[in-house]
């Protein structure tokens, strides 16, 4: 098992019971993106395995700081996980506009 799918199913086996965090959880695996940057688990990814526990807040704070760069449909999408894991609110309207077709998938 490679390194991405290590913390792919760590962040699963973490996630697993609660809703909003098995959403978000999987929103962030499909969308290919967050889970696979160095930057985003150095930030706010903590790996004790069987778990992968994620740090909501240290990745809005982060979001917040531009300290995570990224395009605006990556943007989109982190906000949506945030808003269901994390209960932050987020425009719908607009975030969902800006989001490709696969990814509205």
């Amino acid at each position: 098992m490679n390194h991405h799918d290590l913390i792919i199913e760590a962040a699963r086996s973490w996630a697993r019971g609660s809703c909003p965090m098995e959403a978000a959880v999987e929103l962030l695996i499909h969308h290919g993106t967050w889970l696979r940057r160095s930057d985003f688990q150095t930030l706010a990814v903590d790996l004790e395995e069987p778990f992968a526990v994620i740090d909501w807040q240290a990745v809005h704070n982060a979001l917040t700081r531009g300290q995570l760069p990224c395009s605006r449909g990556e943007d989109a999408m982190l906000r949506i996980a945030l808003s269901i894991a994390y209960a932050l609110p987020v425009e719908l309207g607009p975030a969902l506009t800006i989001l490709d077709s696969t990814n509205l998938g």
